[in-house]
């Protein structure tokens, strides 16, 4: 009976992959190597966190991917990765926004406790993606996020942010600002806990978040002159 949780962490240039090959048992988690124009290599660590945890293709029973925001081409590659291995094995998938991942990762780390936080990504010239967070038992939950700037910014505990969050909005929250820490581990650990809510996705439904229209598909609209298709 398929028992292994698989989880990918592609949101950032520091792309991981973590496996528990039954529940309880320890994480082990690899990085991914930078893509080259040639090759990828996200398959490639995948096959070999499997095999170094004794874990076949039939044995995996769910994949938890970090889904965003993030970088546009890491997480295209690694949710349609997802995808593929679901579609030959018929694992479950796990869509997991990577405010949690993050919020997990800080967690893990020590730098935040139970509470109401707010993670702040996708920074961009004045405003960012921020997502109200609430950690209980170690565990964050949150839903839905939006791009927000220092005039809308809710005030709720910290904010973990990125590393160009608005100096404006890192003012509107008097507690400080924690810098946001990613790791497939985490990914891993919030994608259990979210597939034990019952909150599986189709593999169709399986997709990036993007909270601006990524920037190869505003270039390519003002160099042709119509959206893409």
């Amino acid at each position: 009976m398929a028992s292994a949780f698989l989880a990918i962490e592609a949101s950032q240039r520091a792309m991981g992959v973590a496996i528990r090959a039954t529940p309880g048992a320890p994480i082990e988690a690899l990085e991914v190597p930078p893509s080259t124009d040639s090759e990828d290599h996200l398959m490639q660590v995948i096959d070999a966190a499997c095999r170094g945890a004794g874990v076949s293709p039939a044995g995996i029973a769910a994949i938890a991917v970090s889904i965003g925001p993030g970088g546009f081409t890491g997480l295209r590659v690694a949710c349609a990765t997802a995808k593929a291995i679901a579609d030959v094995t018929g694992c479950a998938l796990v869509a997991v926004p990577s405010a949690l991942v993050v919020a997990r990762e800080c967690v893990r780390a020590g730098a935040i406790g139970d509470g109401a936080c707010t993670v702040a990504l996708a920074s961009k010239a004045h405003d960012a993606w921020c997502t109200p967070v609430d950690v209980k038992g170690g565990m964050p939950s949150g839903a839905g996020g939006a791009l927000l700037s220092g005039d809308g910014a809710p005030l709720r505990g910290a904010l973990i942010a990125d590393a160009h969050v608005p100096a404006a909005l890192a003012a509107r929250f008097p507690e400080g600002c924690i810098p946001a820490r990613w790791s497939a581990a985490a990914c891993l650990e919030v994608g259990e806990f979210l597939r034990a809510e019952g909150q599986e996705i189709d593999p169709l439904a399986l997709a990036p978040l993007y909270p601006r229209p990524p920037e190869a598909v505003s270039l390519w609209e003002a160099r042709h002159g119509g959206r893409v298709r």
